[in-house]
């Protein structure tokens, strides 16, 4: 991701992905995370830059 999100792209995360919801890795592309495709977790929050925890 180059730059950050706007606060309306973290507003429309933080609604299609509130807490609870079910997640799937769909691929991921870095060395230093090998995380296999199929990893499935569910979202506990979005942070005020958009990202997943």
């Amino acid at each position: 991701m180059k730059g950050f999100l706007s606060q309306e792209e973290v507003k429309r995360i933080k609604e299609q992905y509130p807490a609870g919801t079910r997640i799937e890795l769909i691929g991921m592309d870095d060395p230093y995370a090998p995380i296999e495709s199929g990893m499935q977790g569910t979202v506990k929050n979005v942070d005020d830059v958009g990202t997943y925890g």
